[in-house]
């Protein structure tokens, strides 16, 4: 049994396979990198507990085995909002807080929550001002 295929046909699927592949032939976005003390102003966390957390937080070693810790800061938000299982982040030091055996940890919701949070200050960071 022979098929034949008209010119236009293979035109449509010749777009269609094109636009399908494109995300993957695409430059890659070189991932911004930040370190334990940014990430942790960003998190509101103590710059100790990103480091006590930094497996869970998908750290990447810079430099060798001893070398210096980096994070994603989009990945550790995207796993916060999409619901994913960062360690429970304790809040950052502060002269109000609640002794420790008081304190509680955030539910999943309160780290969704968080991590959109910082998704939109993000957002409006990168927004070009509009002059109000």
């Amino acid at each position: 049994m022979e098929v034949e295929i008209g010119s236009r046909a293979v035109e449509l699927i010749a777009r269609r396979v094109a636009d399908l592949l494109q995300p993957e032939l695409a430059p890659k976005a070189r991932r911004r990198l930040v370190d334990a003390a940014a990430l942790a102003e960003e998190l509101g966390v103590e710059r100790d507990w990103v480091y006590a957390h930094a497996d869970q937080l998908g750290a990447v070693r810079l430099g060798g085995p001893r070398g210096r810790l980096r994070f994603d800061p989009d990945a550790v938000t995207e796993s916060m909002t999409e619901g994913g299982r960062p360690p429970s982040i304790a809040p950052a030091s502060s002269s109000t807080r609640p002794p420790r055996a008081a304190a509680r940890k955030p539910s999943a919701q309160q780290l969704r929550s968080a991590g959109k949070q910082v998704a939109e200050r993000r957002a409006n960071a990168a927004r070009p001002d509009t002059g109000r």
